[in-house]
């Protein structure tokens, strides 16, 4: 008997502005990077920060406290679909942000791997979400172009700090000695 799946289940969704946003699932460059981005991530950030990959997030500028003590608040912000995605890596500093479907509020910092299919959803929507959240730190990594962009958050608006390619090594623009280095990461080349 063959086991029937969804094909919900081999798509990631995202909502954002009440317009539902799916993700094939990711490509084996795509895991690569996003792993040794994760990897890295925590472990220059051990416990001060937590490191998620693709954890729900659950934008708001509300305070995290006062959202998950007030039930009909978190039931709002849940079904509001107005800014739920789940980012490649995100990184959360504050323990508060922390609830039972994912994080609630702004991260720190936010990493996304472009796919072939839906870049422009990285480039262009999640960006202009993720600067109108105010979220400070923006990656963008492009296996296909092997390039790697990092933005900046200053006066509201993204700034591009620093562009360079895969072979080369970053730094965060907010965390001091956080150096990323993607040499060693073997890709394939894609068909």
């Amino acid at each position: 008997m063959g086991v029937d799946i969804k094909e919900d289940f081999l798509q990631k969704e995202e909502w954002i502005n009440n317009i539902k946003f799916m993700s094939p699932r990711p490509r084996y460059n795509h895991i690569e990077l996003q792993g040794e981005i994760y990897m890295q991530l925590k472990q220059y950030f051990k416990k001060r920060c937590n490191v998620s990959i693709e954890a729900a997030l659950f934008l708001t500028k509300d305070d995290p406290i006062e959202i998950k003590n007030d039930k009909n608040k978190i039931d709002l912000l849940v079904k509001s679909k107005k800014a739920e995605v789940a980012p490649d890596v995100a990184v959360y500093c504050d323990k508060n942000q922390i609830f039972y479907r994912g994080y609630i509020g702004i991260p720190q910092l936010v990493v996304e791997v472009l796919s072939p299919s839906n870049a422009d959803d990285d480039l262009i929507v999640k960006k202009d979400l993720y600067e109108k959240y105010g979220v400070p730190e923006y990656w963008i990594i492009s296996p296909m172009s092997k390039k790697v962009w990092i933005y900046m958050l200053i006066d509201n608006k993204y700034e591009l700090k620093n562009s360079c390619t895969l072979n080369d090594k970053f730094t965060s623009t907010r965390f001091e000695e956080l150096e990323i280095d993607l040499s060693e990461v073997e890709l394939i080349v894609e068909e």
